[in-house]
């Protein structure tokens, strides 16, 4: 029984990180695009810059994508402990994805990206997306569903790399 777990887990790692480098493979490589952006609450970030102290967690994501509807309020939580930046892809103006925020009562820092934009720039495949930026570059990226503990041990792996 533990031996069909365990072989379970490591088939699971390995499909899980294929999919991961295959969903990557259009991520910008080298320097970032820009990454000065300002907040719906007029907080001005430089990401680049932010990486130098600690990796930072950037999560795209889309009001109108399901899965971050069940996803947002982890991220959200998270946000208390490690540092991250949202964009809001496609989700509307700047009035509509702040209503959003606030009838779900989210505390992120959000930057919107109402054109999609900076999910082009950055390559960001499909929604929910996740990008850990460290000293200026792409530590790791991944789509889709995680949990709490995945978001802070891809965190912690870009942290000890640095």
């Amino acid at each position: 029984m533990i031996r069909k777990t365990l072989l379970f887990l490591l088939l699971a790692l390995v499909v899980v990180t294929v999919m991961d480098l295959w969903r990557g493979k259009d991520l910008p490589k080298g320097a970032l695009p820009d990454t000065r952006w300002v907040t719906l609450d007029a907080q001005h970030i430089d990401l680049v810059e932010q990486s130098y102290g600690e990796p930072v967690i950037v999560y795209f994501w889309g009001s109108w994508c399901p899965v971050c509807h069940v996803l947002t309020p982890s991220v959200d939580w998270v946000d208390n402990y490690l540092p991250i930046v949202s964009v809001a892809m496609s989700s509307g103006s700047a009035h509509q994805v702040q209503n959003y925020l606030q009838s779900n009562d989210y505390q992120l820092a959000v930057v919107n990206d109402p054109d999609a934009a900076i999910s082009g720039q950055w390559g960001v495949p499909v929604t929910p997306a996740f990008a850990i930026v460290r000293n200026g570059e792409i530590h790791s990226f991944t789509a889709g569903v995680t949990t709490p503990l995945g978001l802070y041990a891809r965190w912690l792996w870009a942290y000890a790399a640095g």
